[in-house]
């Protein structure tokens, strides 16, 4: 898939000084919202999807002993995840279909990146089969006027970064309710914005 390529080219070019890059700068505020709002129990798996070079699932992993994975598509990351963090489990592979069994997942972690999917229905399907039933997706994407939302995703179709569209808190609602999802909670702060979708228990 196009925009999916150019997200794979334009992070490996940024993998090695990403955390000064302007993308690693500006996703910093809302991965510290994500570590703020994310609740993890002893021995749960936790999922980080499009996981950079790990330092979110990373500082995750500290808060409770959990069975931490992170993948993403820039190859140039990943090497850097595991370079850095050994105990955690980092592979190169896409966001849609998810590498995991059904029901195997407790918490699906998405930062700065769910606008970067061609196909988001098709990822949030395959949230809904990896989870628990019970379990949570964390959604971070950022929270900015309709206006500039509009000229973003009017530009978009001509930049070479991967990028695809950004989603209005009223657009995330309804793709994740299509898949059953019940969004739990919402925490807005400046240009951020975590949403929390959960699986029903009464889901089979």
């Amino acid at each position: 898939m196009k925009k999916s390529e150019e997200s794979r080219k334009t992070y490996n070019k940024k993998a090695s000084n990403y955390d000064n890059t302007y993308d690693g700068k500006v996703t910093q505020p809302l991965k510290q919202m994500l570590l703020n709002t994310i609740k993890v129990q002893p021995n749960q798996t936790v999922l980080d999807v499009a996981c950079g070079t790990g330092s979110l699932i990373a500082a995750l992993s500290k808060k409770a002993d959990i069975h931490a994975y992170g993948i993403d598509i820039a190859e140039e990351m990943i090497k850097i995840a595991n370079e850095i963090y050994e105990s955690i489990s980092f592979t190169v592979a896409p966001a849609y279909p998810l590498m995991f069994d059904s029901s195997s997942i407790d918490i699906v972690i998405v930062s700065a990146a769910f606008h970067h999917f061609e196909n988001p229905t098709a990822f949030v399907d395959e949230c809904y089969r990896v989870l628990k039933t019970g379990g949570t997706v964390y959604i971070g994407e950022f929270n900015i006027p309709a206006f500039f939302r509009l000229i973003s995703n009017a530009i978009f179709p001509f930049l070479k970064t991967g990028d695809v569209r950004l989603y209005s808190e009223t657009e995330l609602n309804s793709i994740f309710a299509k898949a059953m999802f019940k969004v739990s909670d919402i925490h807005k702060k400046g240009s951020c914005m975590v949403m929390v979708f959960e699986k029903p228990v009464d889901c089979q």
